[in-house]
């Protein structure tokens, strides 16, 4: 029967999603190819029906297969969870802590619990990354964070989360000094409209915030516009040509304001809010516990109750 499973057998399952070829999850584990052949014999023996479909180039989950690697993940993450915390109190530390967020918190609200923990943040180990929202949640569902501050894609259901609003982040256009609009004194959607731009792919918080801006005011979207994701990217390109950049606040703030100027315009460009942002049924570690606790305090105006998305 499924509950009959053991932690290496599911560790198999996890390492052929991620590798999907055999040998490889096999070398992974630091086991031969036949033995991992024999453990997953065993384990679909156990289930009762395929868990893999095998194919020219490698191995593909089936529906039952995906359910496995799910809750094995879950297991698997609840149990360096417990080896995390053991280690921690055994060492004098209360644990580690995963947290992800978008580049604004990360400045502000994320350091501003490290200075209101104090001594007790000497006992806790932060892992802190910086990305946009998609790949946040991704990686949260994914259990690689215990909590991140972000905002809920569209395409993801909401009713998995608990969800504190934070509040809105300003964005700013940016070029660089040598563009033909750097000094003006104000610049009107409609004569940004045919100039390049780079920003994030369709469907992005920063596109559909720069959207919403045009179509506020009437005006038709800009078209000619490079595709990355990266900030960094976008700054780097528009170093090099004359192009108009939408980033967060953060990022103009930390660029050399000698090479690159603000474009003043009428309208504040504003992103969608932002929250700190859990899964429903996972519990966190003390450690986890400790430092989300600290940024609801700090970071979520009047102890906002948690919601099932975002308002």
């Amino acid at each position: 029967m499924i509950k009959d499973l053991k932690l290496r057998q599911l560790r198999l399952l996890v390492a052929l999603d991620s590798e999907r070829k055999l040998q490889l999850a096999a070398e992974r584990l630091n086991i031969t190819q036949s033995a991992a052949s024999k453990m997953l014999a065993e384990i679909e023996a156990l289930a009762r029906v395929p868990l893999f479909e095998r194919t020219a180039r490698g191995v593909e989950p089936t529906a039952y297969g995906a359910i496995l690697i799910r809750g094995g993940k879950s297991v698997l993450a609840d149990l360096d969870q417990v080896t995390d915390e053991f280690a921690g109190y055994k060492s004098g530390e209360l644990g580690t802590v995963s947290i992800g967020t978008v580049a604004r918190p990360c400045a502000d609200l994320v350091i501003e619990v490290i200075e209101y923990l104090g001594k007790k943040h000497q006992r806790v180990n932060i892992t802190l990354d910086v990305s946009t929202s998609p790949p946040l949640i991704e990686r949260l569902l994914a259990l690689e964070f215990d909590f991140v501050v972000a905002r809920i894609p569209a395409d993801v259901d909401p009713r998995q989360f608990d969800y504190y609003e934070i509040g809105a982040e300003e964005a700013a256009l940016l070029v660089r000094a040598e563009h033909p609009l750097a000094d003006s004194e104000l610049v009107e959607l409609e004569d940004m409209v045919d100039q390049q731009w780079v920003c994030q792919p369709q469907g992005s918080f920063m596109r559909q915030a720069l959207e919403r801006l045009f179509y506020s005011r009437g005006v038709t979207p800009p078209r000619r516009i490079i595709n990355t994701e990266s900030f960094l990217a976008s700054v780097g390109i528009a170093a090099r040509i004359d192009a108009i950049v939408p980033v967060p606040m953060l990022i103009f703030d930390l660029v050399d304001p000698e090479r690159f100027r603000k474009l003043r315009i009428r309208d504040q460009l504003m992103l969608e809010s932002y929250g700190l942002i859990r899964l429903r049924k996972r519990t966190l570690s003390p450690a986890a516990t400790l430092v989300f606790d600290a940024m609801m305090r700090l970071g979520v105006p009047n102890g906002r109750s948690a919601s099932n998305g975002q308002s």
